[in-house]
């Protein structure tokens, strides 16, 4: 059994915070090296390697002994990067997907490329209203490419508000493309 083995068993079984600052001190390089590796960037590394270490210590009783505590913590670092690519993929997709639905949702209606182009100009016209903190969420999110836990973070809200912002707007949006056409 190694030390770090027998430090992460005495922070499992007995929850003791120093055996995990122990297993911390030992594993936490290691942990922002695999992160920063994954994502390119150091403060994301960063942000992920203590999430990881976090979450070792919410699921220290899943950990069993005999197996490396480095390995099953760089296991969670790899889900940790993982889910935060997810999330920024959804992000990502919000706008781009917006712009194509409107489009596909009205293509049947007439392959008119003046139609079109209609559509993407009330799309234009519609985002130049946009408030400025929905416009700084937009663009934290669609053009910086933050995820909205990062951007929410940025603007001082909760993820949760973050997200419901984006659907809002994306709402908001459809609804003002239907009006600007109809005014037409």
């Amino acid at each position: 059994m190694s030390d770090l083995d027998e430090l992460m068993s005495r922070a499992r079984d007995d929850d003791d915070r120093l055996a995990f600052a122990g297993v911390v001190e030992g594993c936490q390089h290691l942990l922002r090296a695999a992160a920063l590796r994954a994502t390119a960037n150091p403060e994301v590394a960063d942000e992920i390697a203590q999430e990881a270490l976090v979450r070792g210590w919410e699921r220290r009783q899943q950990y069993r002994s005999g197996t490396s505590p480095k390995a099953w913590l760089l296991a969670i670092v790899r889900s940790q990067v993982m889910d935060r690519h997810r999330q920024q993929q959804r992000d990502r997709r919000h706008l781009p997907e917006l712009i194509r639905e409107e489009l596909r949702r009205h293509r049947d209606e007439a392959d008119d490329d003046q139609l079109r182009a209609d559509r993407l100009d009330a799309l234009q016209q519609c985002l130049a209203e946009v408030a400025d903190h929905h416009r700084e969420l937009l663009d934290l999110v669609h053009r910086d490419g933050l995820s909205t836990e990062d951007a929410a973070e940025l603007m001082g809200l909760s993820p949760a508000a973050s997200r419901q912002r984006l659907s809002r707007l994306q709402r908001s949006l459809r609804s003002c493309i239907d009006r600007r056409l109809q005014e037409q």
